[in-house]
């Protein structure tokens, strides 16, 4: 019984925490959407994540959008076959069609796209509040015929340690993600250029995998089933085998130019914006800006 309980209440804290960082993802992707101006301010709404008032988008695609992107990745960062989640914001290039190629001609799309800015949060996952080699053991007590015992008060004692350590891992975490979703808030909103408009901008969330995790591939479509460390995630397998997820060109998600025009795939300069360190909780996260290397 007391095994049993045990694993109960590392399996709820562990589901806790997963679902408090899902939700705190799902609010700043929100909010950083809004400062970045992809769509109409009036498409927005308030909502309130760990007492914080922020905007939400209102438009279904987008929110289920990014609530199925997260339901597969924020799984796959936690098992420790994902490292970091990228909202990258797109631009659908154009040109002009006015053959004399002045400004004021009608625009035509040309099917391809510029990455403008990318925000990088990059995890480093361990245990989740009680991982194997860091839960309680219990203590043992051996009678004359050398059966191992467990007395009541000695079981009480460490669920109840068990309990309180869990509660405090999970008030420093919440405390940790409020001042994250408070961070993004704080961020300026992003200076268009001047021949940039709304209805051109997108944005897609990337989910990287684990190097360990990618000299394991078998081929393009099974980005997960092996590993070294033999880590998987089963949300992101069935996603794949499904075709809901596709593994893109990683210069895909990168800025595509650099000074000179030239093709290169940088990651650009990434800025910190909030750095989370809690031992207690086993997670490791860096929350940056990347821009393009000639921004410096």
């Amino acid at each position: 019984m007391a095994s049993t309980n045990h694993a109960n209440a590392v399996s709820s804290s562990s589901q806790q925490f997963t679902s408090l960082l899902g939700c705190t993802m799902e609010s700043i992707i929100h909010e950083l959407l809004y400062s970045r101006s992809i769509y109409p301010p009036d498409s927005y709404v308030h909502h309130r994540h760990l007492g914080v008032r922020f905007h939400c988008s209102r438009v279904p695609q987008v929110c289920d959008y990014i609530s199925n992107f997260l339901k597969v990745a924020v799984p796959s960062i936690v098992s420790g076959v994902g490292d970091s989640i990228s909202l990258v914001i797109l631009e659908e290039e154009v040109a002009n069609s006015n053959q004399s190629g002045t400004s004021g001609g009608q625009q035509q799309r040309i099917g391809a796209t510029k990455t403008l800015e990318r925000f990088v949060f990059q995890f480093q996952i361990d245990n989740i509040i009680y991982g194997e080699d860091t839960k309680p053991k219990h203590i043992a007590l051996h009678n004359d015929g050398g059966n191992d015992m467990l007395p009541m008060d000695i079981q009480h004692e460490a669920m109840k340690r068990d309990t309180e350590l869990a509660s405090e891992a999970k008030t420093q975490m919440e405390r940790s993600m409020r001042d994250c979703l408070l961070q993004v808030l704080s961020l300026r909103g992003r200076r268009r250029s001047k021949d940039e408009k709304a209805e051109n901008l997108s944005f897609k969330l990337c989910l990287h995998v684990a190097e360990e995790d990618k000299k394991q591939q078998q081929d393009d479509n099974d980005i997960v089933v092996a590993s070294v460390s033999g880590k998987q995630c089963p949300e992101l397998v069935t996603a794949v085998n499904q075709g809901e997820w596709f593994q893109p060109e990683e210069s895909s998600c990168l800025f595509s130019t650099n000074a000179n025009g030239n093709a290169n795939g940088s990651k650009g300069l990434i800025r910190p914006i909030r750095h989370v360190n809690l031992p207690s909780c086993g997670i490791k996260m860096q929350m940056g800006f990347a821009v393009p290397s000639e921004q410096n």
